[in-house]
């Protein structure tokens, strides 16, 4: 299968190794048979750029980059980064390496350092996760059913005033509503054991979800413990692994063939059954009832004496959630909420639930998403036009309640966005928090007001004015942080047109012979039999023939530049050869100098060889596009098996002058 490849090459100085990297990957690609266009982000800017249909069908990127590159506009393409020198030293393998071992960028389980953004690989929380999707609908269901009938459960008096809660039973709607608040009861009651049952099932498939259901229902039921109350989330999560892991273990045992048509409908849900109902009334049931009853009872309390306490918990909730956008630490935060809602529900009725945990946690699962799409409204200067793309479709995914839509962007900038989603994801928390709102069900967005069913101090309004100041907050860290988007990111047209403009300035530094302008490179600028023993001795004597000729200002900081280049990666490439340049404020112009060593130097080269050819060049800080259009293409040359090797062996100053003066541009 013919593959298709497109890549990005990119060094510090933007003229030797992105060109040599381009020329590289391009060369390599062709010899495997590969469809391959590399675009080169030089100093002189975007060339050979991408288009949006080369980046649909190619088969992965490869960034060869020394420098950051913005990502944004390979979402969802396989990416595999790597150094510029990497792309030079091993093409072959680099492409190869990239079409196995590439990532797809802004995508679900994405890797920043140590964390995984919009999944997770935690089997314990995967369990858990699964039991909660099923169990959410009957919690909506129920608690929107509660919700309603409760309305009509407050009795007031002539004057409005309320005196008591209960149904009025004797009215048609009375008696009605008390059904419809029994029936949210029993959808409550049994939420725990469906959880339980389908945690279960995540770990050993359907005999497990019977045992599980009815343990996690015991486990809940203080007459049968003969407790308080019962042991609520804590004791579903344990029954749910325990079952599911003692059910996979009876699944492994080589059973006698006439009894397998049995097991799974009979047998292993018969055994599993009986060892929980054990081990719940004997074990592990009073022990957890206890622990709950002390947990709750000591949040209840939090809640009632502390004034902040809802702020700083709906804080942390909302912080969590919007750490990692899907990841363990945004469903951990998830699970707390459920647990805490549920369990509430469980021991003190609707009327008295823990609604905070929960709520925080709808309330920041969009802020990340949204936070970046107001952020690009609010600093169109600082976002290019493919991030602007992407907030857009960051914003259809968060208005719904996806946190991952921001994933693409946490990917490029990890700490700014993880900050910015933090610290607004905390504040949305910590105000729904505050004022009391209670999330019933619906979307988990500003939206959710209209969609779904939320208690709030004033109807409709305080919800989205307390996600939207979490939103805000994400949008202005987003902002300021970041810097301005430079003026050459520009769209494929206007770039189109920058490239024929250089073109005809090109045409301005060379004769009607198609030698370059000898402002650039002439024959004064060939050294042959150099005496330097060392690269530190190189770099001096490059140094001093650049102040001698009037291209740079200060020796002192050229010569530092260029063991500041060399740091970044080596500048020796093979065959005996090395560029080494430096493209900083001390540069006067742009020049090219060629030196051929007496003896051998050794430079940290990629094949290992001693370098005995130099190509210096210096490079502007600012640019001067014209000239290092044609740095850039001395610099593609060396790929060349034929110059390289006539640029090793000759020593006439005037034929090098020649070989040099004549490269196509």
């Amino acid at each position: 299968m013919n593959k298709k490849i497109v890549a990005i090459t990119a060094c510090a100085a933007g003229i030797a190794h992105t060109y040599m990297a381009a020329e590289s990957l391009t060369k390599a690609g062709n010899e495997k048979g590969y469809k391959i266009k590399v675009e080169t982000q030089g100093s002189i800017g975007a060339e050979n750029v991408l288009t949006e249909k080369e980046i649909e069908e190619a088969d992965v990127v490869i960034v060869a980059a020394d420098i950051s590159i913005d990502l944004m506009r390979f979402t969802g393409k396989k990416v595999f980064v790597a150094k510029s020198i990497d792309a030079i030293k091993d093409s072959e393998g680099l492409i190869e390496k990239a079409l196995k071992e590439g990532q797809v960028f802004g995508a679900k389980g994405t890797k920043v350092g140590k964390v995984t953004l919009g999944k997770t690989d935690n089997k314990f929380v995967t369990h858990i996760m699964s039991g909660i999707s099923y169990m959410v609908p009957m919690v909506i269901s129920a608690g929107l059913l509660l919700a309603v009938a409760n309305i009509f459960a407050f009795q007031k008096n002539d004057l409005g005033q309320i005196i008591n809660w209960g149904f009025d039973t004797s009215t048609q709607l009375g008696y009605f509503m008390s059904k419809l608040f029994a029936v949210g009861q029993v959808g409550f009651k049994l939420m725990i054991p469906l959880f339980a049952g389908f945690v279960a099932n995540s770990i050993a498939d359907k005999p497990a979800i019977a045992p599980a259901m009815i343990g996690a229902y015991l486990a809940n039921d203080p007459e049968f413990l003969g407790t308080q109350t019962g042991g609520g989330f804590l004791s579903a999560i344990l029954v749910a692994f325990i079952v599911g892991y003692f059910v996979k273990g009876l699944k492994k045992i080589k059973w006698p063939k006439i009894l397998q048509p049995l097991l799974a409908i009979m047998i292993i849900p018969l055994i599993a059954t009986f060892v929980i109902t054990v081990i719940v009334l004997y074990m592990i049931g009073g022990p957890i009832a206890g622990l709950m009853d002390w947990l709750y009872n000591s949040l209840t309390y939090l809640n009632d004496t502390y004034s902040s306490a809802t702020f700083i918990v709906g804080a942390v909730i909302g912080a969590m959630i919007g750490f990692d956008f899907g990841g363990p630490v945004n469903k951990t935060a998830l699970i707390f909420g459920t647990a805490v809602f549920t369990d509430t529900v469980a021991k003190f009725g609707i009327q008295n639930a823990n609604f905070v945990p929960g709520t925080a946690a709808q309330a920041a699962i969009s802020v990340a998403p949204l936070g970046i799409w107001l952020a690009s409204v609010l600093f169109k200067n600082k976002f290019t036009k493919e991030e602007k793309i992407s907030a857009s479709s960051a914003f259809g995914m968060g208005i719904v309640g996806v946190t991952e839509g921001a994933i693409p962007f946490a990917a490029s900038n990890p700490v700014q966005m993880i900050t910015a989603s933090v610290a607004g994801s905390a504040i949305a928390g910590g105000l729904v928090g505050l004022t009391g709102c209670k999330f019933y069900g619906g979307i988990g967005s500003p939206l959710g007001t209209f969609i779904g069913y939320i208690e709030q101090p004033i109807p409709f309004v305080t919800w989205i004015l307390c996600t939207l100041a979490g939103i805000l907050v994400t949008a202005l860290i987003i902002g300021f942080w970041r810097k301005p988007v430079p003026e050459n990111k520009m769209d494929d047209e206007l770039q189109y047109e920058t490239d024929k403009n250089i073109q005809v300035n090109i045409t301005e530094v060379i004769d009607e012979k198609n030698f370059i302008n000898k402002d650039v490179f002439d024959q004064t600028h060939i050294y042959v039999d150099e005496n330097s023993k060392t690269q530190d001795e190189a770099y001096k004597f490059i140094a001093k023939i650049a102040k001698k000729h009037g291209y740079v200002k200060s020796e002192e900081e050229y010569y530092k530049g260029l063991w500041k280049r060399e740091e970044e990666a080596t500048t020796g490439f093979n065959d005996g050869i090395a560029i080494p340049h430096s493209k900083n404020s001390t540069v006067i112009k742009p020049g090219v100098f060629l030196i051929k060593f007496k003896n051998g130097i050794e430079w940290n080269s990629l094949d290992g060889k001693d370098i005995k050819t130099a190509f210096a060049l210096t490079i502007p800080e600012d640019g001067a596009e014209n000239h290092l259009k044609i740095l850039s293409a001395i610099a593609t040359e060396l790929i060349d098996d034929d110059f390289r090797n006539n640029i090793v062996n000759e020593t006439d100053k005037d034929k090098l002058y020649n070989l040099v003066s004549q490269i196509k541009l």
